[in-house]
C-alpha cells in the first residue's frame, strides 16, 4: 500500500515530498494507517486532532490516544475542544454541519500559523461511494456526481485511492491500534443508514462496487470540467455587465441548447434557486415587470431581457465639488471635470455619459448626491419641469436601482441626472465663454465576482 500511496500523490500532484503536511488523524483506523504510512514514506509532517466533546468519556479517551501516538512517534501534535452543540444550536446547524465547519477553519488557521504547505485527510474509496449515493438521494448537479475529489485548494485526500477491506488488512497486518467511534453504528445519520443498510445491497449487485463508483467518479470529474468550459463560454457570451448589473436576453438562452439548464448555471451564482428560476424561464414570455429575487440580487423582466442588479440599498451620499475638483468618486463610479474654452471646444460626444454645462451659469461649489423624494428638474429639450420620480417610472428603472443614480446639483437645481438627462436651463449657447465638461465612468461589475 505504501507504494500504492507514493504513487497516488504523484500522479494526482497532491503535494511534493519536501512539503510540510498537517495531518488530521481523529483515531479511527482511516487516520491511523495514513498517519502509519506517512512516517514509512518518510513525509514531513505534524498531526491535528479535534475534540468534539459530543461523546463524553469516549471523545477524550480519542484525544488521549491521537496524542500518545504523536509523542511515541516525535510527531507535532495540535489539539482543540470544540463546544460542537452549543455552536450547531446558536448557528442553527445539523451537529455533522457544525463539526465539519469548526474542523475546517480550525485546519486552516493552523496551516497559516505554522507554514503547512496541505491539510490532509483520511477520506477512502468508500467515502467516495457514500458522498456520490448521498448526493444522489437529495438531488444534485454535476458536481456532486464526482463524490469527494483528491484535491481542493489545500485540503488532499491521499487515501481515495483504497477501499475500506484493504485499509483493514493492512491496519492488521501491521498490528496499529485504533478506535472505534461508538456514532459510527447510529443509522440515524444519513451516511450510516447507506453505509450499513444501501451499500451492502449493491454489493451483492457488484462486489466490486467501489471500484465501479471510482471509475464513475473519474469519468463524472471530466465531463464536469468541460462542461464548466462550455458553460463559461455561454456566460462569456450570453451575460452582459451593465452599469446597474447584468443583462440576459431572452432570445440568447432560447438559442442554446438547454435553456433552463443554461439560464440555471447562470443565476445559481447570484444566490437564485432552481425552484425559482425554473419560473422565471417558464414565465419568459409573459409581460414585463414580474421580479424575482435572492438574498442579495432582484432579477426583473423586461421585454426581450432579464436584467439583474445587487439588492442592497446604498444610504445617502453627499460630496462637493469645487472648481479645482478633477476626479469625484460615487459609489457606483466616478465623474472627472475638465474645463474648456469654446474657442477650443470641438463638439458634442453623443454619450449619457458626457454632459456638458455653461460654466459662467454655475454656482460654486456643486454637489453630487443621490435622489431625494420630491426632487424636480427641467429634462434637456423640454419646456416644463418633470419630477424626478415620474422620469424614473418612463425610463422604467428599477425601484432599487434609484438610490445609486448620482446628481450633479447647483444649489437646489439639478445639473445632471448622471447617465441619464441634463438640464435644460445650463446648456451651452453661442455666448458660451468657458464650457464645464462632465464624464461618469460607471462601475462594471465582474461576472467572475458576483458574489
Amino acid at each position: 500500500m505504501l507504494h500504492e500511496l507514493r504513487q497516488f500523490i504523484s500522479e494526482k500532484q497532491l503535494f511534493s515530498p519536501n512539503d510540510k503536511i498537517l495531518l488530521t488523524v481523529s483515531g479511527g483506523i482511516d487516520s491511523v494507517v495514513l498517519f502509519d504510512l506517512f512516517l514509512k514514506a518518510g513525509y514531513s509532517f505534524a498531526v491535528a486532532h479535534c475534540n468534539f466533546s459530543l461523546r463524553g468519556k469516549e471523545s477524550d479517551e480519542d484525544e488521549e490516544f491521537v496524542a500518545r501516538l504523536a509523542q511515541q512517534n516525535s510527531v507535532s501534535f495540535h489539539v482543540k475542544r470544540f463546544d460542537t452543540s452549543a455552536f450547531a444550536s446558536t448557528n442553527s446547524l445539523s451537529i455533522q454541519m457544525a463539526a465539519r465547519q469548526l474542523r475546517y477553519a480550525w485546519f486552516e488557521e493552523l496551516a497559516k500559523e505554522y507554514g503547512y504547505a496541505r491539510i490532509a485527510t483520511a477520506h477512502q474509496l468508500n467515502d467516495i461511494v457514500e458522498t456520490m449515493l448521498i448526493n444522489l438521494t437529495r438531488g444534485t448537479g454535476i458536481a456532486g456526481l464526482h463524490g469527494i475529489l483528491e484535491k481542493n485548494g489545500n485540503i488532499v485526500r491521499p487515501l481515495l485511492f483504497t477501499a475500506r477491506n484493504e485499509i483493514r488488512a493492512y491496519a492488521e497486518k501491521n498490528a496499529l491500534s485504533w478506535r472505534e467511534d461508538s456514532s459510527n453504528i447510529e443509522e440515524k445519520y444519513a451516511r450510516n443508514l447507506i453505509r450499513h443498510q444501501i451499500i451492502p445491497v449493491l454489493k451483492n449487485l457488484n462486489p466490486k462496487l467501489e471500484e465501479v463508483f471510482r471509475y464513475s467518479a473519474e469519468r463524472f470529474k471530466g465531463t464536469e470540467t468541460v462542461y464548466k468550459h462550455h458553460i463559461e463560454e455561454y456566460r462569456s457570451r450570453i451575460l452582459q455587465p451593465t452599469t446597474d448589473g447584468f443583462t440576459i436576453k431572452l432570445e440568447d438562452i432560447d438559442q442554446t441548447p438547454d435553456p433552463l439548464c443554461i439560464l440555471s448555471e447562470l443565476l445559481l451564482p447570484f444566490g437564485f434557486n432552481y425552484s425559482t428560476i425554473q419560473t422565471i424561464y417558464t414565465k419568459r414570455f409573459q409581460p414585463s415587470g414580474a421580479q424575482y429575487y435572492s438574498p442579495n440580487y432582484s432579477l426583473i423582466k423586461d421585454r426581450s431581457q432579464w436584467n439583474i442588479s445587487p439588492i442592497e440599498q446604498l444610504s445617502h451620499f453627499e460630496s462637493v465639488v469645487y472648481p479645482s475638483t478633477a476626479v469625484l468618486e460615487t459609489p457606483n463610479g466616478k465623474i472627472s471635470f475638465q474645463l474648456i474654452e469654446s474657442e477650443h471646444f470641438k463638439g458634442f460626444e453623443r454619450s449619457p455619459n458626457v454632459a456638458y454645462f455653461d460654466y459662467a451659469s454655475l454656482d460654486w461649489p456643486l454637489v453630487v448626491r443621490n435622489w431625494q423624494e420630491g426632487d424636480k428638474f427641467q429634462p434637456f429639450g423640454m419646456q416644463g419641469v418633470k419630477k424626478v420620480s415620474d422620469f424614473f417610472i418612463d425610463l422604467k428603472i428599477p425601484a432599487n436601482q434609484k438610490n445609486k443614480i448620482p446628481f450633479l446639483i447647483n444649489k437646489e437645481d439639478i445639473l445632471w441626472i448622471v447617465g441619464y438627462r441634463t438640464s435644460e436651463r445650463y446648456k451651452i449657447s453661442e455666448k458660451t465663454e468657458k464650457i464645464l465638461v462632465c464624464t461618469y465612468t460607471p462601475l462594471i461589475l465582474d461576472p467572475e465576482n458576483i458574489n
